[in-house]
Parts: C-alpha cells; sequence; structure tokens
C-alpha cells in the first residue's frame, strides 16, 4: 500500500513575542490573517500531535500570502505559558531550517529592507539549483531569529510572484 501527499498545507513558526512577530509577517512581509488571532488551551488531542505534556495554552495566528485560504499557510503560534528564549539557529541544524517566500524584484526588496532594518544574514546571491530555475536569494531574520530566504525567480519557467509589503 502507498499513499500520495497532496500539498504542502502549512510551516509552523514558534514565536517569543507573538505581538511582536504578527507585526512582522503582516505590516513588514505583507501576511493576511486568515480569520483572526486567536488564543486556546491545547487539549489531548493538540498535545498528543506536539508530543508535549502538562497544560499548554497558546496564542495563533494563520497567515498567508495567498488569495485562496486553502493554500499553505504559515502557522505563527505562542506557548504564553512556557515561552523560554528562542535558540539561535543555522540552516545545518536539524529540523525545519528555513522559509522560501517568493518577491517580485530583489532591488525593491533590498531597498525596503534597509529602509526597515531588518538584519541581513547573506546576499543577494544568484542561484542556479538546476537549469532553467535561476534564482536572486537574500536571507533575513525574523525576530526570533527564523531563517527567511526572500527569492527573486526569473527565466521562462519562473512561478508568479506575489510582493512584499513596507
Amino acid at each position: 500500500m502507498t499513499f500520495k501527499i497532496d500539498h504542502l498545507v502549512h510551516a509552523n513558526v514558534v514565536c517569543s513575542d507573538f505581538d511582536r512577530s504578527l507585526d512582522f509577517y503582516t505590516r513588514l512581509l505583507g501576511a493576511r490573517v486568515l480569520g483572526q488571532p486567536f488564543e486556546f488551551d491545547a487539549g489531548d488531542d493538540f498535545r498528543t500531535i506536539l508530543d508535549v505534556t502538562g497544560p499548554v495554552r497558546c496564542k495563533a495566528a494563520l497567515l498567508s500570502w495567498s488569495s485562496r485560504d486553502t493554500d499553505t499557510y504559515l502557522d505563527l503560534l505562542h506557548f504564553t505559558d512556557d515561552g523560554g528564549a528562542p535558540a539561535p539557529r543555522t540552516a545545518k541544524d536539524a529540523g525545519l531550517a528555513r522559509l522560501g517566500l517568493r518577491v517580485e524584484d530583489m532591488d525593491t526588496t533590498m531597498a525596503w529592507i534597509t529602509e526597515h532594518g531588518i538584519p541581513v544574514v547573506g546576499g543577494p546571491v544568484t542561484l542556479v539549483p538546476m537549469p532553467g530555475r535561476e534564482r536572486r536569494v537574500v536571507t533575513i531574520l525574523d525576530p526570533d531569529g527564523t531563517l527567511l530566504n526572500l527569492m527573486e525567480f526569473s527565466g521562462p519557467s519562473a512561478p508568479p510572484a506575489g510582493s512584499v509589503r513596507g
């Protein structure tokens, strides 16, 4: 028996300051909130799939850069009962290393990064991971140090782009 994965539903970013991260992803990066931010006490089912024990209180927002609510979204999550300081990460650490977000124009993106004082890890550089898939990439940090690749695609196979807002 085999199974088929249809598409990536969401990626999760755990943050230490919910309001600061929500502002970063919505106001600075242009994501929209699906519905409204919400708080909840995790039940046994949620604690089971997260492999955590004891009481768990969360604040969350589902964020999207798409006009369709059924597309992949970012699950921004803050554990209000036990924050803890974020651990510094590198792209070599095991687990989800970074998120890639498409931008329309790298020059405009770089001006936006400079204007808003966003920390740059590296780039922009031009990468050609396979023929016909050229992209310019700059890596920035979110408020908790999550690595974000902002990517401008070019060439005939470039997927359609959205835009970063400021």
